[in-house]
């Protein structure tokens, strides 16, 4: 049993095209975090919220349901239904599309190693696409409640909590087939702040 769980900020038309190509085969949540303008579809449940709960969000609700595993996706990102089957056939407590390594070594975020799309141990995932065990997150339910009002690095946050519950030294990401929906100019990293607001969540996790 699986859900996918996504998030609504300004780009409702990419939202509304992966609910469009995914809704027949998962059941869908999609959370909007835009008070100012309520998102809607005829085939999956919305939730919106009237404040912006940040990337935090998607981890909380999915304590709300009973599906064994939640995937996690961004909103310009499209998983081919092929590679979301590739991830639950795995039956990892998380695995990502996405991750990083280096952490030992690195200085700051950007000297961390990115690792896209492809079978490898990294240190952490990264947001995109994650497929997560719901008794996994049960485990580290405490450590989510935590950083409810944190608004980066939920990704890193949860990536070292399994870690630490789990006694794991690294995280699986996975090769398939993600479309690339575009972020235009209202991604989450176009701020000036972010990637040191990240590093500053991981140096946390590792203290």
């Amino acid at each position: 049993m699986l859900r996918i769980i996504i998030l609504n900020y300004k780009r409702p038309k990419n939202v509304k095209a992966i609910c469009d190509a995914l809704h027949k085969n998962f059941k869908i949540t999609v959370i909007n975090n835009n008070s100012n303008e309520t998102f809607s579809h005829p085939k999956v449940e919305v939730i919106n919220n009237t404040k912006n709960g940040y990337c935090i969000e998607r981890w909380i609700r999915c304590f709300d349901y009973p599906e064994e595993y939640k995937l996690l996706i961004d909103d310009d990102l499209l998983p081919h239904p092929l590679l979301i089957k590739k991830m639950y056939d795995m039956k990892e407590n998380i695995v990502g599309v996405y991750g990083k390594s280096n952490v030992k070594k690195a200085k700051n975020y950007h000297q961390l190693t990115d690792h896209w799309c492809e079978n490898k141990k990294v240190d952490f995932l990264v947001g995109s696409v994650i497929m997560v065990k719901q008794d996994s997150l049960n485990k580290i339910h405490e450590s989510i409640l935590k950083y409810r009002e944190t608004q980066r690095g939920d990704d890193i946050l949860v990536s070292y909590a399994i870690k630490k519950a789990y006694n794991l030294k690294h995280l699986p990401t996975i090769s398939g087939k993600v479309l690339n929906l575009g972020e235009g100019d209202v991604g989450l990293n176009k701020h000036p702040d972010h990637f040191s607001m990240r590093w500053e969540v991981l140096q946390e996790c590792l203290s």
